[in-house]
């Protein structure tokens, strides 16, 4: 069993956890989501739970369990390693090779692949490698950090197979809601006081019950704040009048409000919201027309024959399968990539903001220079707007390495939206947003006219916010 007990950890100066017990039990198969706003421990308390990291206080202990952890973002090393030699590095002894075919065939993998060297790996094999490195050891839990960011949907659909016919507990972080259905029966939220409550429902149900204890805690809260101020009035009209002064029922009911005070409950806290600048539908008609006849890379050709409009309004959804070019044809719609044979057209003073699957901030600027200087937003401006994406005063001077992939993401969209692009491009959006700040992206853009053009494999954020045409590339 994997147990930590009155858990306290600090990180970088910030107070994550205090007082938390819970346990994993690979007798019990448990399915477990890990859930929380961006920066509040998730990938930490998987350091703790693995033994990566030390708590502050309190303790977590092992016994007859043996813990296998993918990591957030695999490291491979010598990325130009063959994936078969990358395994054998990790192997206990030289004579058990054999685990080689036993672990590739569980992540349903070829054995030629070893042949590949790690650099040639796509998104979804990159995981599935990773995997199979974790499961040499023979675990029996199973701790993941956003395992399926950067995964096809065909690849997150053998996860979730996968996940649910491992024979031991499996606990992982994730922010696809659809994933999270599909795996977890338990959730674990890291709450806002610094704990973590949990709920033995799956997601959708976690949802209604989070909401329930919610309106349960302010009930008790306002309850607790009405029996204060009814002692509190009553000392002020009676406290120094004569027929009470020398009596013992003011002595009794301060004793009352001091107990009150002593015992009262906290005010719970709603959840934060990200306030996000509507953008003006300025332009109208074909915003961008497109014509690839082709796009290589030495004799490998990715895209070829490929030629569209993008109306005002539309949401576009590139889909296909990694390795299909999705992101290729962004960054030429972006304008980043110029090597290609064929034409855009782009409408007269067209602004295109364009979100990269991965940051492109410079992890060294803090996070006030690094939007001051994309926005071109004077430093005061720049503060107010920062604080709307809950990046508080204190967040001002912290340089961009030491904010989680979340806040990253955030910070990233809060400079695309104050620019007021006329044309969106998106690649895999809610890649790291927590739960709740894909829901404020999901209600925003729901009203933004303005044309999109987007790659992302969350179903839910898809469904959501509607798709009015696919582009679908083939591998």
């Amino acid at each position: 069993m994997l147990i930590t007990q009155n858990l306290q950890y600090d990180y970088s100066g910030q107070h994550l956890f205090e007082n938390v017990s819970v346990s994993l039990d690979s007798a019990a198969k448990k399915r477990v989501a890990i859930v929380g706003k961006n920066g509040c421990g998730k990938t930490s308390l998987l350091k703790l739970l693995v033994g990566e990291a030390e708590p502050t206080q309190g303790t977590v202990s092992c016994s007859r369990e043996i813990i296998g952890y993918l990591k957030q973002e695999p490291d491979f090393g010598d990325e130009e390693k063959l994936v078969g030699e990358f395994l054998e590095s990790k192997l206990e002894e030289d004579w058990m090779t054999y685990k080689l075919e036993m672990v590739l065939d569980e992540v349903s993998l070829p054995l030629d692949i070893q042949l590949l060297s790690l650099n040639k790996l796509s998104g979804g094999q990159r995981m599935r490698i990773a995997l199979a490195e974790v499961l040499l050891k023979e675990p029996t839990i199973l701790l993941l950090d956003e395992a399926t960011n950067h995964l096809d949907s065909t690849s997150i659909e053998w996860l979730v197979v996968f996940l649910n016919s491992f024979s031991g507990t499996v606990a992982f972080v994730s922010h696809d809601r659809t994933f999270i259905n599909q795996v977890a029966n338990q959730i674990w939220e890291i709450t806002a006081d610094r704990n973590i409550e949990v709920y033995g429902v799956k997601y959708d149900q976690y949802l209604i019950e989070r909401y329930a204890r919610y309106l349960k805690k302010l009930a008790a809260f306002e309850f607790s704040q009405r029996e204060i101020r009814e002692q509190q009035e009553w000392l002020r009209a009676n406290g120094n009048l004569p027929k009470y002064r020398f009596t013992a029922t003011v002595a009794q009911r301060k004793k009352a409000l001091e107990r009150l005070e002593a015992k009262a409950p906290p005010e719970p806290m709603a959840d934060p919201r990200v306030k996000m600048y509507h953008l003006s539908k300025d332009q109208a008609g074909t915003v961008l027309l497109v014509k690839i006849r082709e796009k290589s890379f030495g004799d490998l050709k990715i895209l070829t024959n490929l030629e569209f409009k993008i109306h005002a309004g539309e949401r576009f959804l590139i889909h296909g399968p990694n390795g299909s070019g999705k992101t290729t044809l962004m960054k030429i719609l972006a304008g980043e990539d110029k090597d290609f044979e064929g034409q855009l057209n782009y409408k007269q003073n067209l602004k295109i903001g364009y979100l990269q699957q991965f940051s492109s901030l410079d992890p060294e600027e803090t996070v006030i220079d690094q939007f001051s200087s994309r926005t071109q937003t004077e430093y005061t401006l720049a503060r107010s707007i920062l604080s709307k994406y809950l990046f508080p005063a204190e967040f001002m001077e912290d340089k961009i390495k030491n904010l989680s992939f979340g806040q990253q993401r955030r910070l990233e969209l809060a400079i695309l939206l104050t620019r007021k692009p006329d044309l969106l491009l998106l690649d895999e959006p809610t890649n790291h947003l927590d739960i709740f700040l894909r829901e404020d992206l999901e209600n925003f853009l729901m009203q933004q006219e303005v044309a999109m053009c987007i790659i992302s494999h969350d179903s839910y954020f898809l469904n959501k916010i509607g798709i009015s045409r696919v582009i679908e590339l083939t591998a």
